[in-house]
C-alpha cells in the first residue's frame, strides 16, 4: 500500500513540473531587414511543452506584441520577416506554454536588440564612422566580447575590417570615391551568430592626406642630400611630392616619387657642402589632395676655421629644426688622413673647438645630431681642409758642449735658416729623462748660436741638453739631439803624493761621434798646447805623476778634450772640454843653511815645490836688521856680494796651494 502511495506522488509532480523559457541567444539581421532568430531548447522531461511564443517590439520599454507561435520544441530557429531590422534596432523576448492545451506560461526570457549599425561621414573628414550597439547589456556570458566588423569593398567582396570591443569605429577612406558597406557581427559559443544590417553608401575622401612625418635630413659623404620620413596615416595616398627651399626663400617643387612605401629622398645636386639645404615632402592622394608643408627641415651646414698656431679647429653650424621628440645633443666626428672617424666631442650649442688638432694632416670634420630617445640622427656637409703649419727650420745641431767654469756650459749649435722660426730653447736635464727648460734665444736668421748656461755646478755633475726650434708661433717644432758632457774627477793615491788617478765620463753628441780624448794639465792657469796623453773612444781613466811639474807652481789642474770622428753629416770636426778639476800638493821649501861665495856653493837658492810662484817673496837681514837682499823670483838667489862671513836672517813669505799664505824665518851662514 505504501509504495502504490509512492508512484502516485511521483506521477503526480511529474505531471505539474515547469517548463522554462528557450535561451535566446543570436539576432541576425538579413540583408532584407528580415531577423532570424536563434535560441536553445529548455529541457521538458515531461513532455508539457506546447508552444513557444515570439514577441517583438521597437522600444525596450514596449509595448511587445506577439509575432510568431512555434509548435515544436526541437525548431530553435525563427525569421521574423516584417522586422525591418535595416531601419531600426527589434527588442526581442520568448516564452513557453507548456501543459494541457498550454495553458500554462514560462517566464519571459532576456530581451534581446538586434545590432543597429549606422555609418556617418561628415564634411572634410577622410574616415567613415560606424556606430553599433550590443544585443545586451550587460552581454550574455555565451557571446563573444569582441565585435567583428566587415566590409565590402568592391562589391561582392567582403573583407574583415576590425575585432574590437568598442561601440564605434572610424575607417579612413582610401579611395577617392567608392560604394562601401559594412557590417557588425558578435558570435555566440553555440555556434550562432548575431549580425547587424548591412549599411553603406558612396563614401569620398574629403581631406587632404596627413603630411609625411620627417623623421632626418642628412647630407651623405659624397655631399648629396637624403630626406627621410614616415609612410603617413592614409592609405589613400599614390605618390610623394619633393620641394626644395632655398636661403632666399623659393620653394620650388623638384621631385615625384610613385607609390605610398617610398619612405626617403636623395637629392644628388652637391650644394650641401656650400649652404644649408632645405628638402621638404608632402603627400599626394587619388583625388589629387596634396599635404601641407609644415615640417620643413633643413641640413646643418658646417664651416670651420683652423688655427694653425695653436693647433685648434673652430666649428660651427646651422641649427637642425624640428627634430622628433627633440635635440639630445650636437656630436662632432674627426677623421685624419683618411682614418675612420671619431667622436671628439659633444655639445648642445652649435659651435665647438676642436684642441690638438694633428699638424700637417688631411683633417675631416661633420656633425652629427641626435634626438632625446636616440632612435634619431641626422648628420651635416663634411668640411675637409689640410692643417697648414708654419714653416720652421728642418733641423737643429749641437755642435758641441763645453764646459767653461764651475757654474758654466757653453753649447755651440748649427741650424738650418732656409726657414724662419721665432726662437731657440734649450732643455737641461741630469738624467736624460725629466728635461727642464733653462733658457731661451731669439732667432735671428744666421746658421750658428753660442748659448751659455751659467747655472751649472760642473764640478760635480755632468748635464744632458737639446735644443727645441720654435716655430713663428711660437709652438716647439724640431728637436736637436742630446749631448752629453764630461765631468773629470782626480783622486790622490794612498801610497804616492804625486800620482793621481783621473775618471771622467763619456761625451755623448757629436754626429761624427768620439774619437778619443786628450788630457791636459793646466798648471798656473796656463794649459799646454800638448796634451800630456790621449786615449781611445771607449777609456775613460788615466793616471798621472805630477813630480816634474814640483818647481812649476801651485797651482795644478787637468781638463779633458773629447774628440769628434771623421763622418758628421754637416762637416763638423768639434771638441768637447770636460770640468777643470784641480788638485792640491802641500808647498815645501827648501832653505840651504850656509853657502861661500867664493866657493862651490857660491849663491843662495831655496828650492820651490808647489809653491804659488806670484805670492813669493825672500828677504835677507844681517844682524842689526838692515835688508840686504830681496827678490820675488824663486829662480833668483843672494850672492852675498859686499857682505862679510856672518850669520844673517831671512825671511820667506808665500802661498801655497790652498791660498794660504806662509812664512818661514831661519839664519844662513856665509862662508868665506
Amino acid at each position: 500500500m505504501r509504495k502504490f502511495l509512492t508512484i502516485l506522488i511521483l506521477l503526480s509532480l511529474r505531471a505539474f513540473t515547469q517548463v522554462n523559457a528557450p535561451d535566446l541567444r543570436c539576432l541576425q539581421v538579413l540583408p532584407n531587414g528580415n531577423v532570424k532568430l536563434t535560441w536553445l531548447a529548455p529541457p521538458d522531461p515531461s513532455n508539457q511543452f506546447s508552444a513557444y511564443q515570439i514577441y517583438f517590439s521597437t522600444s525596450s520599454s514596449g509595448p511587445f506584441n506577439l509575432v510568431a507561435s512555434v509548435g515544436a520544441i526541437a525548431t530553435l530557429q525563427y525569421t521574423d520577416v516584417a522586422a525591418n531590422a535595416n531601419l531600426q534596432s527589434c527588442y526581442y523576448y520568448m516564452l513557453t506554454k507548456y501543459g494541457a492545451g498550454g495553458v500554462n506560461t514560462s517566464a519571459n526570457s532576456t530581451t534581446l536588440q538586434t545590432i543597429f549599425l549606422n555609418c556617418l561621414q561628415n564634411s572634410g573628414s577622410p574616415a567613415v564612422k560606424l556606430l553599433y550597439n550590443p544585443i545586451l547589456q550587460p552581454k550574455l556570458p555565451s557571446t563573444s566580447a569582441n565585435f567583428s566588423l566587415v566590409k565590402e569593398y568592391p562589391i561582392g567582396t567582403w573583407n574583415n575590417l576590425s575585432s574590437t570591443t568598442n561601440l564605434n569605429y572610424s575607417d579612413t577612406i582610401s579611395v577617392c570615391t567608392a560604394s562601401i558597406n559594412y557590417q557588425a557581427t558578435l558570435q555566440d559559443n553555440s555556434g550562432c551568430f548575431s549580425s547587424s544590417n548591412i549599411q553603406g553608401g558612396i563614401y569620398k575622401d574629403q581631406k587632404a592626406p596627413n603630411q609625411p612625418f620627417v623623421d632626418s635630413i642628412s647630407v651623405l659623404p659624397n655631399g648629396n642630400t637624403v630626406l627621410a620620413w614616415q609612410i603617413p596615416n592614409d592609405l589613400d595616398i599614390i605618390k610623394y611630392q619633393i620641394a626644395k627651399n632655398t636661403p632666399s626663400g623659393i620653394i620650388t617643387s623638384i621631385a615625384t616619387l610613385n607609390g605610398i612605401n617610398s619612405t626617403s629622398y636623395g637629392y644628388t645636386v652637391n650644394v650641401a657642402s656650400t649652404g644649408w639645404v632645405g628638402l621638404y615632402v608632402s603627400a599626394i592622394d587619388s583625388c589629387n589632395n596634396i599635404s601641407t608643408f609644415d615640417n620643413l627641415p633643413r641640413t646643418m651646414f658646417l664651416t670651420t676655421t683652423y688655427d694653425s698656431c695653436s693647433f685648434k679647429t673652430n666649428l660651427s653650424w646651422t641649427p637642425y629644426g624640428n627634430m622628433p621628440k627633440g635635440i639630445l645633443e650636437y656630436r662632432i666626428y674627426y677623421s685624419v688622413n683618411g682614418s675612420a672617424f671619431l667622436q671628439v666631442g659633444a655639445t648642445t650649442q652649435t659651435n665647438f673647438t676642436h684642441s690638438n688638432v694633428q699638424a700637417s694632416a688631411n683633417c675631416c670634420y661633420f656633425i652629427r645630431v641626435i634626438n632625446t630617445d636616440k632612435t634619431i640622427t641626422s648628420s651635416s656637409n663634411r668640411v675637409c681642409f689640410f692643417s697648414k703649419q708654419p714653416l720652421s727650420p728642418s733641423f737643429v745641431y749641437i755642435t758641441s758642449a763645453s764646459v767653461l767654469d764651475k757654474k758654466s756650459v757653453q753649447l755651440k749649435l748649427f741650424i738650418d735658416t732656409s726657414k724662419k722660426s721665432s726662437s731657440i730653447t734649450i732643455y737641461r736635464s741630469t738624467n736624460n729623462i725629466n728635461f727642464n727648460r733653462i733658457t731661451n734665444a731669439a732667432f735671428n736668421n744666421t746658421p750658428f748660436y753660442t748659448i751659455i748656461d751659467d747655472n751649472a755646478d760642473t764640478k760635480h755633475t755632468f748635464y744632458y741638453y737639446k735644443a727645441v726650434i720654435n716655430d713663428a708661433c711660437g709652438n716647439e717644432r724640431i728637436q736637436s739631439q742630446v749631448v752629453k758632457t764630461i765631468l773629470l774627477k782626480v783622486q790622490d793615491d794612498n801610497e804616492e803624493i804625486f800620482i793621481k788617478h783621473l775618471c771622467w765620463t763619456n761625451y755623448l753628441g757629436f754626429n761624427g761621434g768620439v774619437s778619443g780624448y786628450n788630457i791636459y794639465r793646466v798648471v798656473n792657469d796656463i794649459q799646454n798646447t800638448t796634451p800630456i796623453a790621449s786615449k781611445g773612444p771607449t777609456d775613460t781613466t788615466f793616471t798621472d805623476d805630477v813630480n816634474e811639474e814640483a818647481p812649476n807652481g801651485s797651482k795644478i789642474e787637468y781638463v779633458i778634450e773629447a774628440l769628434e770622428g771623421i763622418g758628421d753629416s754637416y762637416g763638423f770636426a768639434e771638441t768637447s772640454k770636460s770640468n777643470l778639476q784641480d788638485i792640491y800638493i802641500e808647498g815645501r821649501l827648501f832653505v840651504p843653511s850656509a853657502f861661500a861665495p867664493n866657493g862651490k856653493n857660491k849663491v843662495w837658492l831655496p828650492i820651490t815645490h808647489f809653491i804659488d810662484k806670484t805670492e813669493y817673496n825672500v828677504s835677507i837681514f844681517n844682524r842689526w836688521g838692515v835688508k840686504l837682499f830681496e827678490t820675488n823670483d824663486d829662480t833668483k838667489g843672494w850672492d852675498g856680494i859686499n857682505a862679510t862671513p856672518d850669520v844673517y836672517v831671512y825671511l820667506i813669505d808665500y802661498k801655497n796651494a790652498r791660498g794660504e799664505y806662509k812664512q818661514l824665518k831661519g839664519t844662513v851662514l856665509l862662508l868665506e
